[in-house]
């Protein structure tokens, strides 16, 4: 996985604007850290600072970090994903031009070679809804976002453009309620996901179980767990099938 310099310089921008206009710094360079799967420790010996250092800023309990100390930070994220195949950089990169507001986006991820959609169903505890064959199909990474703001601040050509990102890929629906009024989107779509993976809801409408099964979709749904723990158990699927220290 390589991504081109543009790709990374307008994720470095992203980033680093979202730092500087936030209204709590510190928060926002962690929730970015931890996207990237970055420890502190990892993050300071980069640096060349005491955990601590990353720790306070994090915590606030430092004054707003400077332009210098943003920069060094951005950098610093974007090259020890570099060095582990750019995982992050190649799924956020896919997600740039769809302008994707952070509301919506929770986390996003590459893998460095190809996964049965079996598999990461069922290293997550995902309950299939569809026929098991479809679940034969390859995945080449997963996009999560937040439903409810999807529907809210998504627009019609930023939906067309989340599922064109998301082909071979496992869109993931967190927190639903039905999901009815997401799915239809689906079908008025030209581009699908390769797999839709339904967060918050224990049973969908059977309605909207043919409907995807109408497009030949994989469909699956997970429950008993909140957003931060599904997420948690995706980026651990991801860290070991690319190879990363848990």
């Amino acid at each position: 996985m390589t991504v081109s310099v543009d790709v990374r310089e307008r994720l470095a921008r992203r980033i680093a604007g979202e730092i500087v206009l936030a209204e709590d710094p510190g928060s926002t360079m962690r929730r970015w850290r931890e996207l990237f799967h970055v420890s502190q420790i990892t993050l300071a010996e980069y640096l060349e600072v005491s955990p601590s250092v990353i720790s306070d800023y994090e915590a606030s309990r430092r004054k707003s970090p400077g332009t210098k100390t943003i920069k060094r930070f951005v950098e610093a994220l974007l090259d020890i994903d570099g060095r582990r195949g750019e995982p992050v950089i190649s799924a956020f990169g896919r997600l740039m031009d769809i302008e994707i507001p952070s509301s919506v986006l929770l986390d996003a991820r590459e893998f460095v070679s190809p996964v049965s959609a079996e598999s990461f169903c069922s290293a997550i505890e995902a309950e299939p809804l569809v026929p098991s064959d479809l679940l034969e199909k390859e995945l080449l990474g997963y996009v999560v976002v937040e439903s409810r703001a999807m529907l809210k601040d998504l627009s019609s050509e930023g939906f067309s453009k989340l599922y064109k990102a998301t082909v071979g890929r496992s869109l993931v629906l967190a927190n639903v309620t039905t999901g009815r009024s997401l799915t239809v989107t689906i079908k008025e779509n030209e581009y699908k996901p390769g797999l839709l993976m339904l967060h918050g809801v224990s049973k969908p409408d059977p309605s909207i179980i043919s409907l995807i099964e109408g497009e030949g979709l994989p469909l699956v749904v997970v429950k008993g767990m909140s957003t931060e723990e599904l997420i948690k158990l995706l980026r651990q699927f991801s860290q070991q099938i690319n190879h990363l220290p848990l």
